[in-house]
């Protein structure tokens, strides 16, 4: 927040010279704009921006609700604070939005057991347990200076670039042609990586924080005892890994969908977020294993 806070200030002062709003009052709009975002309207409104959800058919609803109690029953919370959305993609996953949604894709329905989808559902829900899906809701949000400060170094990177790509264009064989257009093109990478670096770093930090809580919540599902449900969809997805990928990616292990089908650049590309299935596979193992010990 503190180096958001700083990317805001051109944006504040800009604003308090335009119209007189003084700082705090700006920054106070801006905190309270990353409060609105994580209420519950506005964390469906997104969530069908980038995805096309639905309400569940009859039958739909049904069959979650018998694989939904079953895991909140082994969580011992109550599910009716929680909302079970439909996802129209083909892709087998999963994901947990805001406060209180989960997104459960129709390839997931179609194509998992209810034993799995139930590992599924319970992973999901210590998202929301343990507040992962809120604080990132709100990191995302507070963090928009960041990008926009890389979007500014895009803007100044641009005029080098294109010099760059004319000079290489039109002269390609002209030694000191060539010698300016590396330069040129050179000095538009190291502008967007300067502006880019805040952005990059706290993204990094976050993404670091998100492995770390797939592992948390892991352990949540094998602490309620529905590990051995997860373990065995994830076995299912690593199966289909290496028969070359025909199955779609995990839920909890892509946390998006695949590329080109979500309505939204955000929803399509990658963030690595997730650990490797084979570890979480292992730790989900050992951990299953000794509570049966125990047991």
């Amino acid at each position: 927040m503190p180096v958001a806070g700083i990317c805001l200030l051109p944006a504040a002062l800009a604003v308090r010279l335009a119209a007189g709003v003084p700082l705090w009052a700006a920054y106070g709009l801006w905190c309270a704009s990353a409060v609105g975002y994580g209420m519950r309207p506005v964390q469906r409104a997104i969530a069908r921006l980038l995805w096309p959800i639905r309400r569940p058919t009859q039958a739909e609803r049904r069959r979650l609700e018998r694989v939904w109690e079953r895991v909140v029953a082994h969580a011992g919370v109550g599910g009716r604070r929680f909302t079970l959305l439909i996802v129209e993609l083909p892709e087998v996953n999963a994901h947990s939005i805001g406060r209180d949604l989960i997104c459960v894709t129709t390839g997931a329905l179609a194509q998992l057991g209810d034993r799995e989808l139930a590992g599924v559902l319970a992973h999901e829900l210590g998202h929301h347990l343990r507040m992962h899906t809120s604080a990132s809701a709100f990191l995302v949000w507070v963090l928009l200076p960041l990008q926009g400060v890389a979007l500014v170094g895009n803007l100044l990177a641009a005029p080098a670039v294109a010099l760059a790509h004319r000079l290489a264009r039109r002269r390609p064989e002209h030694r000191f042609a060539h010698a300016c257009a590396r330069v040129s093109s050179r000095l538009g990478d190291a502008i967007r990586a300067v502006f880019a670096a805040p952005g990059a770093a706290a993204f990094a930090a976050k993404n670091a924080a998100g492995r770390s809580a797939e592992y948390r919540v892991d352990a949540f599902a094998v602490e309620v005892g529905l590990g051995a449900e997860l373990l065995s969809a994830l076995r299912w997805f690593a199966a289909g890994e290496r028969a070359g990928g025909e199955r779609s990616c995990a839920p909890a292990q892509c946390g998006r969908v695949r590329r080109g089908r979500a309505r939204h650049a955000a929803a399509r590309i990658p963030r690595p977020t997730h650990p490797p299935l084979d570890r979480r596979m292992a730790r989900i193992a050992a951990r299953v294993e000794l509570a049966r010990s125990d047991a």
